[in-house]
């Protein structure tokens, strides 16, 4: 009879066992575990599901960078104020880093599936924010007197009577709208805030995830195929958002509306909710996932093997109780924070991190240098670097497979890299010669015009080559044509010959454009072949069970260091670098039209080689400073009891 009992208890603690272990290596939810989905747990498939989720994701990242300058004129604001929203996501991204990445140790694929969940809920935010912006209507194109004033007004012909416009600032013309637009700027801070929160658990514990269900040559491979589709998403966006700005916001053209009016904005939130609703349902199915796949085990035998982790230290990271969890968060950053090789490569890469925070303006700088439609710029950014990207990685994740290099060594690679990328970051100095620009201020031969600077309607004098802001600070007090097709401007007493033609001065430089592309294309090549490289060394530069913890760091340093300021720096050159603001009738002052744009060109190079060359220095201390092996937490464990015995003996 007690034989019986004993039986029967090791039977049920033997099926409790089981059923612990199929919450934990089998897919499903909660205690629907059913069979047929055993053929998709495996670690291709997850990451074939993960990559397409993070590429999806990312595309809203490279939407925002494209229509910078459309947020610009809808929502009234200026360089420092878009970098606002650039590093909303970084300002709670940082905190989110150090307090979550310590909680999803153990619970890696719900912090992640929960985490795309809440990404996609930010990202749809600012999209919310067309169903209540009002949009300027195209003016009247039709007219039968050309010497109408209003026709005049409209035009932005020299008139002592322009300050009467029917309708300045009741939100019937261009300054109204663009006030009343203003509100919801703050949908986008909002959202991006949040997305900060929802982006850190993919991007820590995403990673760490990886590392346990591949051997540590196949690790590099998924990496890089992780790597090349999470990121090629914001080049690929560039490249659809383009055709996205070519139509129009609503879908539906308005009676009159042209690509080429002034009043047109681009469908620029399609960006934003097409991607946001895929990547919701891709959420789901890596929720099915389990908390340990069955390969990891054979990994673990082969990390135990060769000594990187042990079977104790697992357990204890996927057993940790909640407060077990929060007690380990301070011992263990005191811990990380004594590890030279470690602070030395954070250094490194949040320096890189600052630098490449002029990214985020390249599409308008390359707009504005080249002098490219808004339209066409994502295309050629997107194309070049997107390719040079997914080069760069491509070969970066085969080096490091092929040749199964310690992570020291590959340390000492990634710095050669990112010192050789470096002269290539003098792509931009390439630009069109610009040409010279009339400043638009009053002067005797217009100072009855009653111009202003609330609309840019460039005007060129072929003769001198001179640009001016509009036909009115050109003195013009008529033009040949009607009014949807200008030819000519006449009687403008600021030009010496009197006439002068709609559009700025100087062509664009194809060539030119070209070569930049090419050299910059390399740096991306070459900068990008360290990044799986560099994924490697964070994973065994700390014990396998501080991974997750590392990575929170990481991305901490890199978000309140480097991504947070950067759009605040790059955005305060370009901005000391405006010649004429959009000014109002107020005094309220708006986005920036005309730049100098040799010296914003000369100091954003200056600026980005300075920071690079002082990261790579940082890169390399921390290979001086890398530990020949990595130790494990119970020789870290040993080594703190060793000290504790012998402080007590003293």
């Amino acid at each position: 009879m007690k034989g019986e009992i004993y039986k029967k208890v090791d039977q049920e603690g033997a099926n409790k066992y089981d059923e612990d272990d199929r919450r934990i290596s089998q897919m499903g939810y909660f205690n629907w575990r059913p069979r047929f989905l055993e053929k998709f747990n495996t670690p291709a498939y997850f990451t074939t599901i993960f990559s397409l989720s993070n590429f999806f994701l990312m595309i809203p990242y490279g939407i925002l960078v494209l229509i910078i300058p459309t947020l610009e004129t809808i929502f009234n604001l200026n360089s420092k104020q878009t970098g606002l929203i650039l590093l909303a996501n970084d300002i709670s991204g940082m905190i989110a880093a150090v307090v979550m990445s310590n909680y999803c140790g153990a619970k890696k694929i719900r912090w992640i599936g929960l985490g795309i969940i809440v990404v996609v809920i930010a990202f749809l935010i600012p999209t919310s924010t067309t169903l209540f912006v009002e949009y300027p209507q195209p003016k009247n194109l039709t007219f039968i007197d050309s010497d109408s004033p209003d026709e005049m007004k409209m035009r932005g012909i020299c008139d002592e009577t322009l300050e009467t416009i029917e309708g300045a600032g009741d939100g019937k013309s261009d300054y109204g709208y663009a006030m009343r637009n203003h509100k919801y700027f703050q949908f986008f801070v909002f959202g991006y805030l949040l997305q900060g929160i929802g982006s850190c658990p993919p991007l820590t514990a995403g990673v760490t995830y990886l590392d346990e269900i591949y051997p540590q040559k196949k690790f590099a491979v998924a990496l890089a195929f992780l790597t090349v589709f999470s990121f090629v998403g914001a080049p690929f966006a560039m490249v659809v958002g383009s055709v996205f700005l070519g139509w129009y916001v609503t879908l539906s053209m308005p009676e009159g509306m042209t690509t080429e009016s002034k009043e047109f904005v681009g469908a620029w939130w399609l960006g934003y909710f097409i991607p946001s609703v895929v990547a919701f349902f891709l959420s789901f199915l890596i929720l099915l996932y389990p908390q340990q796949m069955p390969a990891a085990r054979e990994v673990l035998k082969e990390k135990v093997e060769k000594g990187i982790t042990t079977e104790k230290e697992k357990d204890g990271e996927l057993n940790q109780s909640l407060l077990q969890t929060t007690r380990r968060i301070y011992p263990t950053f005191k811990r990380l924070l004594r590890n030279k090789a470690l602070d030395f490569l954070i250094i490194g890469d949040f320096l890189m991190f600052l630098q490449a925070g002029a990214n985020s303006f390249m599409p308008k700088i390359y707009e504005k240098i080249f002098r490219i439609k808004q339209t066409d710029v994502g295309k050629y950014i997107g194309f070049f670097h997107g390719t040079g990207f997914v080069i760069g990685v491509v070969l970066g994740g085969v080096l490091v497979k092929k040749r199964d290099w310690h992570p020291k060594k590959l340390l000492f690679i990634y710095f050669l890299l990112s010192l050789i990328s470096t002269p290539f970051l003098l792509g931009i100095l390439l630009h069109c010669p610009t040409t010279e620009t009339a400043t638009p201020i009053s002067e005797f031969c217009n100072s009855d015009c009653s111009c202003t600077t609330e609309l840019y309607d460039p005007v060129c004098d072929t003769s001198t080559q001179t640009t001016y802001f509009s036909p009115c600070f050109a003195g013009c007090h008529d033009f040949q044509g009607n009014f949807s097709n200008v030819e000519v401007y006449t009687s403008c007493t600021c030009v010496e010959s009197g006439t002068v033609v709609p559009g700025a001065c100087g062509e664009s430089c194809g060539r030119r454009l070209w070569i930049s592309l090419f050299i910059t294309t390399i740096h991306t090549i070459i900068k990008f072949a360290g990044f799986v490289a560099n994924n490697v060394i964070y994973q065994r530069v700390v014990a396998e069970s501080d991974r997750t913890i590392a990575q929170g760091l990481r991305q901490f340093a890199r978000k309140a260091l480097g991504t947070l300021p950067a759009p605040l720096l790059f955005g305060l050159i370009i901005d000391q670098h405006c010649d004429v603001w959009r000014t109002y009738k107020d005094g309220t002052v708006g986005n920036c039209w005309i730049y100098d744009l040799d010296k914003m060109v000369m100091w954003l190079c200056i600026v980005q080689v300075t920071i690079r060359l002082i990261s790579s220095s940082f890169y390399f201390m921390s290979w001086l400073a890398y530990p020949e092996k990595t130790p494990t937490m119970d020789v870290l464990y040993e080594s703190v009891d060793k000290a504790a015995t012998a402080e007590g003996q003293l």
